[in-house]
């Protein structure tokens, strides 16, 4: 009698098995019955543990024995004081994001008010009564809708344009 008091309880293992459909397919019947197939899985189904398991520890977070302790002495003092830090630094932040936030829409408002003039001037520099007039200067003529001429280039010419895009590199 007291061997068999003092050996252990033996644990009785069942197996389950899933019902298949039946279908007009010949599929190959399961002969092992501690083989079972899994059940399809939700999108969302890995969620819903994570959301139980942590809505249940902060369930019990008021009991433990830690905010117990913690809320009967000093220590509760030290986590007010932090928290209270931590809630004035996160106003002392947002506070400074929004002044940087007013210093950039002031510079919007100054570059929206600037655009039209520079729009206007530069208009102004590249407009074809000026162009033409900055052409004749250099003795350059309008080209003709008759067609398009040839025009003969002697190593002279080829001389000539070398030094002028000399001299215009090095005034850069």
């Amino acid at each position: 009698m007291a061997a068999a008091a003092t050996a252990p309880a033996r644990r009785v293992r069942t197996s389950f098995r899933y019902a298949e459909p039946k279908s007009k397919s010949a599929a190959p019947a399961r002969t092992d019955p501690r083989t079972r197939r899994a059940p399809a899985r939700r999108p969302g189904a890995q969620l819903i543990p994570i959301a139980v398991g942590t809505a249940t520890a902060v369930r019990q977070l008021p009991d433990s024995s830690l905010i117990v302790r913690m809320t009967r002495g000093r220590a509760w003092i030290a986590v007010l004081g932090v928290l209270l830090v931590g809630i004035v630094a996160l106003n002392v932040v947002t506070l400074s994001v929004t002044a940087i936030q007013g210093h950039v829409e002031a510079n919007l408002l100054a570059l929206d008010q600037e655009n039209p003039f520079l729009r206007s001037r530069e208009a102004q520099v590249s407009s074809a009564v000026r162009v033409r007039h900055d052409a004749a200067v250099l003795g350059l003529i309008a080209a003709t809708a008759d067609g398009p001429t040839s025009i003969d280039a002697t190593p002279r010419d080829a001389a000539i344009a070398a030094q002028r895009l000399a001299a215009a590199a090095s005034g850069y």
